[in-house]
């Protein structure tokens, strides 16, 4: 990946890799997902408020909620641009957007994020305005690449779920947070559900929110159900707590 330029983001330009394709060499969910968290690092880090910025503070960034549209397949070699810039706080809630953009500029995947700062030792949300002391909180860009956050999506009634499986949070899961990587959830979620859904139809958007941090060596149930307009709903349980839901619409 090289650097581009612009004034008020961040981006990078990259050709769509082999191991970023499924079977039908189309940019996977997952492989956006992992490009976006890349970026979000480096944006972080390029606006001096990055993991080692937030570490004497005892505090690391987690992802709480991130909704993705996929406007196009992308291809296997096809030469694209990714783009994410910070836009501002709402409440808890640091936004950051991202697009993936095609050789003529046009967008392929449309992405916003909300983020919280975790403090390790009580695994708990913390308040940040201790990074007021070292660097500004202003919007980078006021631009958005999706108009609204990322929502939160509705739990089904308890008697429409029904358990697809289970997956052990094990080593490749887990990230120098000690906790399962927010991509791996999307990965076992398509990996629960049939494969002619998950194979044969193109994803179009995708809506998580992160609720619970799941840890190496625990068990997480994969709920799922159908909703009205056809999404399929797929809630990551330990024991009583939802350690996720996310929606996934296809075409």
């Amino acid at each position: 990946m090289t650097d581009s330029y612009y004034d008020d983001k961040f981006a990078q330009d990259f050709s769509v890799a082999c191991y970023q394709v499924d079977s039908r060499e189309i940019l996977r969910p997952s492989a956006f997902l992992d490009l976006a968290q890349y970026m979000a690092v480096y944006g972080a880090d390029r606006l001096h408020f990055g993991d080692e910025q937030l570490r004497p503070y005892g505090c690391t960034w987690v992802l709480a909620r991130q909704h993705v549209r996929f406007e196009r397949p992308v291809m296997h070699k096809e030469p694209c641009r990714v783009l994410t810039w910070h836009k501002g706080m709402q409440g808890l809630f640091f936004l950051r957007d991202y697009q993936i953009i095609d050789a003529d500029g046009v967008p392929a995947v449309n992405s916003t994020s909300s983020w919280v700062v975790m403090n390790l030792a009580e695994r708990r949300i913390a308040r940040a305005e201790f990074l007021s002391e070292f660097t500004s909180m202003d919007p980078q860009s006021t631009d958005s690449a999706i108009e609204t956050p990322a929502p939160k999506v509705g739990l089904p009634r308890q008697d429409e779920l029904e358990l697809l499986g289970t997956h052990v949070v094990r080593w490749s899961d887990v990230d120098y947070n000690q906790h399962a990587n927010n991509v791996k959830y999307t990965v076992w979620a398509m990996d629960a559900l049939p494969e002619e859904l998950v194979c044969q139809r193109m994803l179009r958007e995708l809506t998580i929110n992160f609720n619970k941090e799941a840890r190496p060596g625990e068990t997480v149930e994969l709920w799922h159900a159908l909703s009205p307009d056809g999404a399929h709903i797929i809630e990551g349980r330990t024991g009583d707590h939802q350690v996720f839901i996310e929606r996934l619409l296809f075409e």
